[in-house]
């Protein structure tokens, strides 16, 4: 899908999602990694596409970023850390998403990030402690209601 990510957006079939926790899957990733994260639909036949996610960052193609071409084509300026998540359009938002694929795309996109990191394709500062920490803190915020206290 990556290799095909030029074709998708110069085809037109890449839609801009303004609620990246608008599914399942976004919304795990949201709560799990530090950096913001932007969504995009992409309508193909291809029933089997399977979300993928990059970051802005990453090169794709010679001399531009992804965030480069995001930001010519969509107008978005995107950080170098922000990770893009690419769903197919053919997955109702609103259903209720199979726990053991949810499983199988989380992990697959959390090892393809990191695969990203330990290539040197993605920006150094992007899964440090400091922001494992902060993903973790926020995520503690938000689900800890007012007058709770965590022991």
């Amino acid at each position: 899908m990556r290799s095909d990510l030029m074709g998708h957006i110069w085809g037109g079939r890449l839609e801009f999602c303004a609620d990246p926790c608008n599914t399942p899957l976004g919304r795990i990733l949201s709560s799990l990694l530090a950096s913001p994260i932007t969504r995009f639909t992409v309508a193909v036949e291809d029933a089997d596409l399977t979300p993928f996610a990059i970051y802005a960052g990453e090169e794709i193609i010679s001399g531009a970023s992804l965030a480069d071409v995001l930001d010519q084509e969509f107008g978005l300026d995107l950080e170098d850390d922000a990770i893009v998540l690419i769903e197919p359009c053919a997955q109702p938002a609103l259903a209720p998403a199979c726990p053991v694929q949810l499983g199988h795309h989380i992990g697959h996109i959390i090892v393809s990030l990191a695969q990203s990191e330990r290539d040197g394709t993605a920006p150094d500062r992007l899964l440090s402690a400091d922001n494992i920490a902060h993903s973790f803190h926020r995520e503690m915020l938000r689900t800890v209601t007012p007058g709770q206290h965590i022991h």
